[in-house]
């Protein structure tokens, strides 16, 4: 099944590079909040994070038409970073390597075949593990999506656990959505807030999800 990915909620700059993305590898898969945003259409995201189970290439990377001319802003073993700009500013465009955490859903083709983008459930269990991890508006507003989406936090948490397994605590993920302090988190508005908070406190049962692969492109 391919997806109908919502490219009019891109930027001017990034909806202009989205066509070269189709260079890409195919063992990378679009994560993230562009990602998501693609999938809900709920917000604006900016940049472009690929992942993949093997070790990044970057000889690889570096003969990719789409970079050449790019800015690397970060190079590490398991991480390139590059800013490239096709006339409407610059697009930030991440790789990362090596990641072992495996995959509880299916990745999808966008419909004109550009990328293929990690499975709502994946983005879901990324995302709370996020969440957990730095103190960001974006990510609480993508978690009240999914949850206004039908995704459930139980669900979330659920794919979480089977991402990240004892590294990954359901229970403080669900008590942190409603902690809005520190950060940009005043910018939230108050029906997200009023989301988070009822859902911090409801019953938590998780379901059991298994992990269907290792790797996330296969």
């Amino acid at each position: 099944m391919t997806l109908e990915a919502r490219l009019d909620i891109l930027p001017a700059a990034q909806r202009e590079l989205w066509p070269y993305l189709a260079a890409v590898p195919r063992q990378y898969i679009l994560y993230g909040g562009t990602a998501l945003a693609l999938r809900l259409g709920h917000r604006v995201s900016i940049d472009f994070d690929l992942f993949a189970s093997a070790p990044l290439d970057h000889g690889e990377l570096e003969a990719l038409d789409l970079l050449r001319g790019a800015t690397t802003i970060q190079h590490g073993p398991s991480e390139r970073t590059f800013l490239v700009d096709r006339g409407h500013g610059s697009v930030k465009i991440s790789f990362f390597g090596s990641l072992p955490f495996g995959r509880v859903g299916e990745p999808n083709d966008t419909s004109d075949r550009v990328l293929r983008v990690a499975s709502l459930l994946d983005l879901a269990g990324t995302k709370i593990k996020a969440l957990l991890q730095r103190v960001e508006s974006k990510d609480y507003k993508d978690v009240a999506a999914l949850i206004a989406h039908g995704v459930a936090l139980a669900q979330i948490c659920a794919a979480g656990r089977a991402l990240f397994g004892p590294a990954f605590n359901p229970l403080v993920a669900q008590k942190a959505l409603a902690y809005f302090e520190g950060s940009d988190l005043d910018s939230l508005d108050e029906s997200t807030r009023a989301l988070l908070v009822r859902e911090s406190i409801a019953d938590l049962d998780l379901p059991s999800l298994p992990v269907l692969s290792s790797r996330l492109d296969a």
